[in-house]
């Protein structure tokens, strides 16, 4: 009987898989399914995942396109009421899916904690919230918590009622190269009455893998699309009436971030090009509080950018490359 379907995918893995698998095997818990799916890798991944083929574990290859990609096909064919994810870098105790599965609640988050490659903890991240809270008492710390630890986003620790998936329509989003699994989960807090936390980590979150998100070059971030993301927890935030000053600040510190970064990746060497990004990010926010930055630059041309005077930023920015600053 599978009671609880574990998505992994994989890309160019071959050092960890075994060792991932490994710990799914060796859980206390035996109802459940594996469902990996392989994204095109181009090393020994897919053979070494095959040699564990069962009637338990399911091997899907696939063309790379995509962590959310993979996902949502390991989502399409699962068969268990619950899901969780377990990344193929990384392993888990062998209590972590009997303390994980509780069929009388939707949603439950744990802990995880973060290791190195040689399994040396170097932290250990737990929810502030412990056993059953409503939803509305969650987001009045939610957007804090989320800043400082990011433990509503992680895949990690997460089991979920998968008739909320697939009776909302829910998926991840492939337009989406980083926090993809945030703005799933956000998708997800919004049809939830309430969420059991647990006071337990059993997820082994390895960091500094390759072709992990954590390293990747501002210029291949579609910062607009994390505007976007920001202000969808900024409506969720708003729909539960926990959108005050201090998630203002927030919001507005981290935005304003966003702008500058997208501003100062612009081609300058092409005006068309420079306004094509700038309208685009003009229709994402119109305004920003320049006051929740230090530098002085940076205030300069977020003023600029509330007065929309998109051709002096333009000039800035270019005597600022010429600079080299």
């Amino acid at each position: 009987m599978t009671l609880l379907s574990i998505i992994m995918p994989v890309y160019n893995k071959e050092e960890y898989i075994d060792r991932a698998i490994q710990s799914i095997i060796g859980q206390n818990f035996k109802e459940w399914e594996l469902i990996i799916v392989d994204d095109g890798s181009i090393d020994k991944s897919l053979s070494l995942c095959k040699k564990y083929e069962n009637e338990k574990i399911k091997v899907i290859s696939i063309e790379n396109n995509g962590v959310s990609n993979a996902r949502n096909i390991g989502l399409n064919m699962s068969c268990g009421d619950f899901v969780t994810f377990i990344d193929a870098d990384d392993y888990v105790a062998s209590d972590y899916l009997e303390n994980l599965y509780q069929p009388q609640y939707d949603f439950i988050i744990s802990g995880l904690s973060k290791v190195s490659k040689n399994s040396e903890l170097i932290d250990t991240i737990k929810p502030l919230n412990n056993g059953v809270i409503k939803i509305d008492d969650i987001c009045k710390n939610f957007y804090k918590e989320q800043m400082d630890t990011g433990i509503y986003g992680f895949v990690a620790g997460k089991c979920i009622r998968k008739s909320i998936i697939t009776d909302n329509s829910i998926s991840f989003d492939k337009s989406i190269n980083l926090a993809e699994d945030y703005d799933f989960f956000l998708k997800i807090y919004n049809k939830l009455d309430s969420i059991l936390f647990l006071d337990y980590s059993g997820y082994f979150y390895l960091i500094g893998t390759d072709n992990s998100a954590i390293g990747m070059s501002d210029k291949k971030i579609d910062f607009i699309k994390q505007i976007e993301l920001q202000n969808k927890t900024r409506t969720f935030l708003e729909n539960h009436n926990s959108f005050g000053e201090n998630e203002k600040n927030l919001y507005m510190k981290r935005v304003s971030g966003y702008i500058y970064t997208i501003l100062i990746n612009c081609n300058c060497n092409s005006y068309k090009s420079y306004l094509f990004d700038y309208k685009r990010l003009k229709n994402t926010i119109q305004r920003v509080n320049p006051k929740e930055v230090n530098s002085i630059l940076i205030k300069v041309i977020l003023c600029l950018y509330n007065k929309n005077k998109y051709s002096l930023i333009f000039i800035l920015l270019k005597i600022r490359r010429k600079l080299g600053r």
